[in-house]
């Protein structure tokens, strides 16, 4: 019973981070192609003012503030008469530096069967080849890659397009022996420096990166008193429940590995819409160490007994102003997320704040970490405290602390939201009112 119930529980505060979806999506009556944009002469001379009419019409939206990416998941989108999921546009110098295109998705496209699977690749394949006017070259199994993805490569005068796929032939549910995870093209000059990720490299080469990375090199302190790390990458999450793969993601292309989210999805066995346990996505992670030269470490993290005897205690606390119903108990199974739903916010903050040393051990290590260079994977509950324009209202969520300001008792964080999430300030009271895990994905050896 009590293993049940911790896996219960533990399945009420995952972290979910479903998106809201956009106020106004993009009209389906007619496709939304990337041809004008993918098939122009000198594509990489290509600048982003050049086709910012096609942003426009596609539905592109740039990732930060810095303009390196730009995404769109445009209904409609297609290349080639291809539907696609999702694009995501590289520039570097204001230039077109490379374009990954997601013909499939499982977060985002829900489950594909074998057939339907191997369908969809032959004909993607087709069409790459007749663009092309050539067969591709078999790459075969990419050990660079979390989960060795599978490739095709064509290769022109001066552009490469790289198919990569991965599926998981035996998922954790004993009732699916096959189970489609995505299909990526990857455009990019040929020769060039800037890698597709998943591309043909020495099988050491994201682990070397790491290795290199010196993590002070990336801190900024502010002349307000703000310390934080200055170029964590982006990764838009899209309307998927991928904020602990994604924020996963961003942490490692900020050591210099090459990964993604889809990637990480794989091995932790994400649902687009019920998200990924943290748990899980450690476990997982501590199979890619040797890869990618990162060690995994839980710095805060609730369990059952956390969790009912934060629930006494807030019970007390009604009964003493009685300024809310208690929360009851009844059956074999708790209900998490209704639990948190029914709690009144003043007293479920009165309560956590009197958890000092918890508190004070929260605010050490995030001073400690981002000190040393290295951003915090932190598990939230949304909705206890008042935040502006979130997609997100409630429910568990993952983001990354990025910093901190001691003089205004404050906490510097990130969401995988895209633009206008890059930094925000929370203060340190109320982001630990909301703490459900604090966890650190660090290079091996600081």
């Amino acid at each position: 019973m009590k293993n049940v119930l911790a896996s219960l529980v533990f399945l009420g505060i995952a972290a979910g981070g479903v998106r809201a979806q956009d106020a106004a999506p993009a009209p389906s009556s007619s496709p939304a192609t990337m041809d004008g944009i993918l098939l122009r002469p000198n594509l990489w001379e290509t600048t982003s003012l050049e086709v910012e009419p096609d942003f426009k019409a596609l539905r592109f939206e740039w990732t930060s503030a810095a303009q390196d990416t730009a995404r769109t998941a445009a209904k409609g989108l297609t290349f080639g008469q291809r539907p696609l999921d999702e694009v995501l546009l590289r520039f570097r110098e204001g230039k077109l530096s490379e374009a990954t295109l997601i013909y499939f998705n499982r977060g985002d496209a829900g489950d594909l069967g074998e057939k339907p699977f191997e369908k969809l690749l032959a004909d993607i394949t087709a069409d790459l080849s007749a663009l092309t006017g050539r067969p591709p070259v078999e790459r075969g199994r990419d050990a660079t890659s979390a989960v060795k993805a599978e490739g095709r490569l064509w290769e022109l005068d001066t552009t490469e397009y790289l198919l990569e796929w991965s599926a998981t032939k035996e998922s954790r549910a004993k009732d699916t022996p096959f189970r489609a995870e995505f299909i990526r093209l990857t455009i990019r000059p040929k020769n060039t420096a800037v890698r597709a990720i998943g591309a043909t490299v020495p099988a050491n080469a994201s682990r070397d990166a790491v290795k290199r990375f010196v993590g002070r090199d990336h801190l900024e302190r502010l002349a307000d008193g703000t310390v934080w790390l200055k170029d964590i990458p982006m990764v838009d999450q899209g309307q998927k429940g991928y904020c602990v793969v994604a924020s996963a993601e961003r942490v490692l292309r900020y050591y210099g590995a090459e990964v993604d989210q889809h990637e990480l999805a794989q091995i932790a066995d994400s649902d687009g819409s019920k998200g990924t346990s943290p748990d899980a996505m450690f476990e997982s992670m501590k199979k890619l160490t040797a890869r990618f030269g990162v060690k995994t470490k839980s710095l805060y993290d609730w369990n059952v007994a956390d969790f009912l005897k934060l629930l006494d205690e807030y019970n007390r606390a009604t009964k003493r102003g009685k300024l809310a119903p208690e929360i009851s108990l009844s059956g074999p199974i708790i209900d998490v997320g209704k639990c948190f739903d029914q709690m009144n916010p003043a007293i479920y903050q009165e309560v956590r704040l009197k958890k000092t040393a918890d508190f004070g051990k929260f605010q050490r290590e995030i001073q400690r970490s981002i000190d040393e260079g290295i951003p915090l994977l932190w598990s939230v509950r949304l909705g206890f405290v008042p935040e502006k324009d979130i997609p997100q209202a409630s429910g568990g969520h993952m983001r990354l602390i990025i910093g901190y300001n001691t003089a205004t008792k404050e906490i510097v964080y990130s969401d995988s939201w895209g633009m206008g999430h890059e930094q925000k300030r929370l203060p340190a009271d109320e982001a630990w009112t909301i703490t459900n895990g604090l966890y650190s994905l660090q290079p091996i050896g600081t």
